[in-house]
């Protein structure tokens, strides 16, 4: 695979509202088998609800896929998935990922982040990172 190792796809403070704000893609991930997510979220005080979407692509960054979503609120939380591209998936239609959802063997050649959050934090802080092999 081209270009294996941790990225970052997120790191923020986050102080106002946010509306599905996608952060600088990773590219040139030809051959992608696996990714390990890793959120962690520190939210300060005040706001109300925080999520991360990373997102794949399969036409260099023109369409966007949803692959994992992680969701907060004001408790400290650290969270993890595992997906993997050589998993045998049976033909679906493609739905954008509810809370907590994972959409797994569905890995293209470029990650992104996309961060949405309601209220006001003072203090909070998100990140998202990848472990591409």
């Amino acid at each position: 695979m081209d270009n294996p190792g941790v990225y970052t796809l997120a790191a923020l403070g986050i102080t106002t509202a946010l509306s599905a704000q996608a952060q600088t893609p990773i590219i040139d991930l030809d051959g992608m088998t696996a990714v390990t997510l890793e959120f962690a979220f520190a939210p300060g005080t005040g706001g109300s609800t925080a999520s991360v979407t990373v997102q794949t692509s399969f036409d260099e960054g023109t369409t966007w896929r949803d692959i994992a979503r992680a969701d907060f609120t004001t408790a400290a939380a650290v969270k993890h998935c595992n997906l993997e591209g050589m998993l045998s998936k049976g033909m679906t239609a493609y739905n954008t990922l509810g809370s907590e959802g994972v959409y797994d063997g569905v890995l293209g050649d470029q990650l992104r982040a996309v961060v949405t959050s309601t209220g006001t934090y003072v203090g909070a802080t998100l990140s998202a990172r990848a472990a591409v092999r």
